[in-house]
């Protein structure tokens, strides 16, 4: 008897584990390179490539601009919306995109006034 409840809650325990390891791996279906256009925002930031990728089972995201890498060092992936916090000329800037037909919609608020920002996967 105890050890048929001992092998209940291993299954359990098991259970819950797969369960929301799974649920942490949504995000994989936008990792990759994304072509980003800003186009209200001011050069250079106006386009170039948003990289999402996991590292060390997290998803991470780096731009680049212009040759240039910029890490972004807080990411949230939940319920298909994508915010990206990371600062920019000394101005915090958070970034949420919706996934919209295979595409990333999203926007920003900045001191110069709301930033629409698009994203479609890259094919380079």
């Amino acid at each position: 008897m105890k050890n048929s409840k001992i092998l209940f809650a291993l299954f359990i325990l098991l259970s819950i584990a797969l369960s929301s390891n799974g649920a942490e791996k949504g995000y994989q279906k936008i990792l990759g390179k994304w072509d980003f256009s800003a186009p209200n925002a001011p050069q250079p930031y106006d386009s170039g490539v948003l990289t999402l990728k996991e590292t060390d089972q997290k998803l991470g995201a780096e731009f680049t601009i212009q040759g240039q890498a910029m890490t972004v060092p807080k990411i949230e992936f939940e319920a298909e919306t994508l915010t990206l916090y990371f600062t920019v000329e000394n101005t915090p800037i958070t970034l949420k995109f919706k996934i919209k037909d295979g595409l990333l919609d999203g926007s920003t608020e900045t001191p110069n006034g709301t930033i629409t920002v698009t994203a479609k996967p890259s094919k380079k």
